[in-house]
């Protein structure tokens, strides 16, 4: 595993943050570096189908010796970071409250607005969208020689991949129906994908199956591109009042590479707690 990909790149975000204008445009795509790299990868070998049983694995103490190692160098580096600038100055600015259940992909975000109540969704298993070069199996096999395939490290090396990041915001006032809004972002653009009006704030972010095909099929409004420029631009106007904006988008990305470095320290754990077990 390539370390230094885990390392946060928020410092060079922040610089750049006050030159971005919040616009709309409906693709959307972050950079961010593949995780693994071809020089760890694992070669794939035929399975012999006359393993003999054992108590435990005959690798498993080398395993469990090599997940001790990385869970030392995760720690080690969470502990030297802490939590990041970038959490307290957004929640300052803005007044929303972050909600991230361990172990879990939602990331939920909540603020008032007036009498509005404001929530903010997202999923930290959008960076799993990375279209990684090497995840192609051909790369982890062996050639006729027995050497490792070695096109994809160059390709991981040169080529970072983009991810989409596609979330959800309510706006919810007693005594109307919620404002539903599908969004997704690119390099601090915002799109809108469906501006639609529901019943009942629970429907409206309520994250169980039921609500969610509760909300599909209620009409998603029209192709925002086909409203008039006035309406558009009073919406643009309306979202960034409210910090729906560049800053926002910038943020959810160096929140996902934050969460996901948290939860990948407790699957080592696990998975050290199951090869022990």
């Amino acid at each position: 595993m390539n370390r230094t990909t885990r390392l946060l790149t928020t410092t060079a975000r922040t610089l750049a943050r006050a030159s971005f204008p919040a616009v709309r445009k409906p693709q959307c795509a972050f950079k961010v570096a593949p995780r693994f790299v071809a020089g760890k990868a694992l070669s794939v070998r035929a399975l012999s189908t006359s393993t003999p049983l054992h108590g435990n694995g005959s690798v498993d103490a080398d395993l469990a010796h090599t997940l001790s190692e990385e869970i030392d160098y995760e720690a080690k580096q969470e502990a030297e970071e802490g939590v990041p600038e970038f959490i307290q100055a957004f929640t300052s600015r803005t007044g929303f409250k972050i909600k991230a259940d361990a172990g879990g992909n939602l990331v939920v975000m909540t603020k008032q607005f007036g009498n509005e109540s404001i929530t903010v969704s997202f999923n930290v298993s959008e960076i799993l969208n990375v279209d990684d070069p090497i995840a192609d199996i051909a790369v982890y096999r062996e050639n006729e020689q027995g050497e490792p395939v070695k096109d994809a490290e160059k390709n991981a090396d040169e080529t970072p991949e983009d991810f989409p990041i596609f979330f959800t915001a309510t706006f919810a006032k007693p005594g109307a129906p919620v404002l539903h809004m599908e969004l997704e972002c690119e390099e601090g653009e915002i799109g809108i994908d469906r501006m639609k009006f529901i019943s009942d704030e629970e429907t409206a972010i309520a994250n169980t199956l039921e609500k969610d095909w509760q909300r599909k099929q209620v009409y998603c409004g029209p192709i925002f591109g086909q409203l008039s420029d006035d309406l558009k631009e009073n919406v643009d106007e309306f979202l960034a009042e409210r910090n729906i904006d560049t800053a926002l988008t910038l943020f959810m990305l160096d929140y996902i590479e934050y969460k996901e470095q948290g939860e990948y320290l407790q699957w080592l754990k696990n998975f050290k707690k199951f090869i022990n077990a």
